[in-house]
């Protein structure tokens, strides 16, 4: 290195070296203008004093890496990111107080750089001052986000806590009087007064979530909700207000559906979220595969065989054995049958919905009388193959 370089990054050493001795007034000077250009510190104010401080150890700690052209760490800038965020402060409040304190700093040395020879060698020197001041204003952010990240996951797991205690009941989510505190809605960011109704949706084999970007989907339509993963279950705790309707959530959840999800009947205490769970549970059951989606109460025959399984494929197993079974077993029976009833009995119906003559209709609900030894026509054997055929349907069996 020549001799001449060397006065040179002296010289401009000297312009940082002497500001070392100004460092409360070039702070005092940077908190200013950061306060006074910056938004966020208003609606997020910091103590004066901790921000003096924190924006004092961050001046010294890079005059003196760009004066001593060492490295003396950036525990600063770490301290200044972790401060930030745990006083609310938005990142973008962190990201322009350095860039604000970095241009106080520059522009300090520039009028004390007054003579040509100075002049130039700070200038020579700015890349070193200003990848500095970038490798400080990294390491804050990046303790700004540690800081953000764990916060956020310790809510997430408080949630839900929270959320896991009021759908079992648990004592941890109840009060002295037995029912859910008053905090609960508050804890799971849900309205303290709303119309609640339980979501599950079933998980497949491959793990894929049953309802992606369901809460977003919410959201975006004023409804709030809570959600978790449980044992091959995605479940929600939906709440809605005003406008916002059962029927509402049914539309969302409905688009976002990619596998057999149930709905509990709307409720207003979280008392009954217990109960609203097993009907959540039964309503899965009761809907259609592959991405069908059922609201309980709306088939209360469905959610009686889905809610008794064993009895339920006791009963079919009886009722439709010489149909399922043997020579006899033939699928157009059973889907002659299926048509019949959804036609409400209606033999011409039945046959457009079958595509096929009302003769065949006919003929087959005889034979469906001969081998099951019930006439679709008599009420009380109706209800034995509609139970039974539901049952088939939803895939009850004996267990």
């Amino acid at each position: 290195m020549s001799r001449t370089a060397t006065r040179a990054e002296a010289h401009d050493a000297d312009v940082f070296t002497d500001m070392l001795d100004l460092v409360d007034d070039l702070a005092n000077s940077a908190v200013r203008q950061i306060v006074s250009g910056e938004e966020d510190f208003a609606e997020h104010a910091l103590p004066p004093q901790l921000l003096h401080d924190v924006v004092r150890a961050n001046i010294e700690a890079i005059l003196r890496v760009v004066a001593a052209d060492t490295d003396v760490g950036v525990d600063a800038a770490r301290w200044a990111g972790q401060v930030k965020a745990d006083h609310g402060v938005p990142i973008s409040g962190l990201l322009h107080g350095f860039r604000l304190g970095g241009l106080e700093i520059w522009e300090w040395a520039i009028a004390r750089a007054a003579d040509g020879e100075r002049a130039s060698a700070l200038l020579r020197r700015s890349s070193h001052f200003w990848g500095t001041l970038e490798r400080f204003t990294t390491a804050a952010a990046e303790a700004y986000r540690h800081v953000t990240d764990d916060r956020e996951q310790r809510e997430r797991v408080s949630r839900r806590v929270a959320l896991l205690a009021v759908l079992e009941g648990s004592a941890a989510g109840r009060g002295p009087n037995g029912v859910p505190g008053a905090g609960a809605p508050r804890a799971l960011g849900l309205p303290e007064r709303a119309s609640y109704c339980v979501v599950i949706g079933e998980i497949g084999a491959q793990g894929a979530d049953p309802l992606p970007g369901v809460a977003a989907l919410l959201d975006h339509a004023r409804i709030r909700s809570a959600w978790t993963t449980e044992l091959g279950e995605r479940i929600g705790l939906v709440a809605a207000v005003g406008e916002a309707d059962t029927e509402g959530v049914l539309r969302v959840v409905g688009r976002a559906a990619t596998s057999r999800v149930g709905l509990s009947r709307p409720f207003t205490s979280l008392a009954s979220a217990p109960g609203a769970v097993k009907e959540a549970r039964i309503a899965v059951r009761c809907a259609t595969p592959p991405a069908g989606v059922h609201r309980y109460g709306s088939a209360p025959i469905d959610e009686f065989v889905a809610s008794h399984a064993e009895s339920a494929g006791e009963l079919s197993e009886s009722v439709l054995e010489a149909l399922l079974t043997g020579e006899a077993g033939d699928a157009a029976l059973l889907e002659t049958l299926h048509a019949w009833f959804a036609a409400d009995g209606s033999t011409a119906e039945a046959a457009r919905q079958l595509h096929c003559h009302r003769n065949t209709v006919l003929y087959r609900m005889t034979r469906i009388a001969e081998l099951t030894g019930r006439v679709p026509t008599r009420p009380v054997d109706a209800a034995e193959l509609y139970v039974a055929l539901r049952a088939l349907r939803l895939g009850v069996t004996e267990e």
